[in-house]
């Protein structure tokens, strides 16, 4: 009888830690949402808008920031953006639609990739996806 009171304490403990877990993955996720990810050099955030507003929205923080678009590739969940800025440093612009009005934005600029430009794109598109 006693082993079968401790397999049931056990089990319940187990679903309750479970779910706690969850929680935290589900507010780690949220949390996530709006934060900058640097990986192999780079600049990774996701944006709560839909895709086709972060196209457009994408496309104006460019111009916004002088910057000439040389090529683009819009594929309607995901897309492409190749530019260049008047010193010569090219810039990619990697756009992917997650879901649920979330689309993803990757900024690489320059060859082994400047963090801190990569950060200014980032914070324009921020700006012109808040009017």
């Amino acid at each position: 009888m006693r082993a079968i009171r401790k397999m049931v304490i056990l089990i319940c403990s187990l679903s309750v830690l479970y779910g706690c877990a969850a929680a935290w993955f589900v507010g780690g996720g949220v949390a996530a949402l709006g934060g900058y990810r640097w990986i192999e050099g780079r600049l990774s955030r996701d944006y709560p808008i839909a895709y086709s507003t972060a196209w457009d929205v994408s496309n104006s923080a460019l111009a916004n920031l002088e910057i000439s678009i040389s090529n683009s590739m819009d594929e309607g969940n995901k897309g492409r953006i190749e530019a260049v800025r008047k010193d010569g440093k090219k810039i990619t612009l990697i756009l992917k639609d997650k879901g649920l009005g979330i689309t993803n934005i990757v900024v690489v600029v320059g060859l082994f990739s400047d963090r801190e430009s990569a950060e200014k794109v980032h914070d324009e598109i921020l700006s012109v996806s808040d009017r």
